[in-house]
C-alpha cells in the first residue's frame, strides 16, 4: 500500500510544501475534519535533551 495516498499523508504533504515555501494554506471543511478526527486528540510535550535538563537545573527553572 502507498501510504502517500492516505488522506491524511496528502495534507500533512501539503502543509510541509506550504511551509516549505512560506505559503499560506487553506483546508477544506473535510480536511480540516481528517486532521481533527486524526490527530485532534492527541496531546504534544516537549522532549528535552540532557543538556537542556542541566542547563535549567542550573538555572533553578527546573
Amino acid at each position: 500500500m502507498d501510504n502517500s495516498k492516505l488522506p491524511i499523508n496528502q495534507i500533512i504533504a501539503r502543509i510541509n510544501d506550504a511551509a516549505k515555501h512560506g505559503e499560506a494554506l487553506v483546508l477544506t471543511a473535510e480536511e480540516v475534519k481528517i486532521l481533527s478526527k486524526d490527530i485532534g486528540d492527541k496531546v504534544f510535550i516537549p522532549v528535552l535533551t540532557n543538556e537542556q535538563v542541566v542547563q535549567l537545573v542550573k538555572e533553578g527553572k527546573l
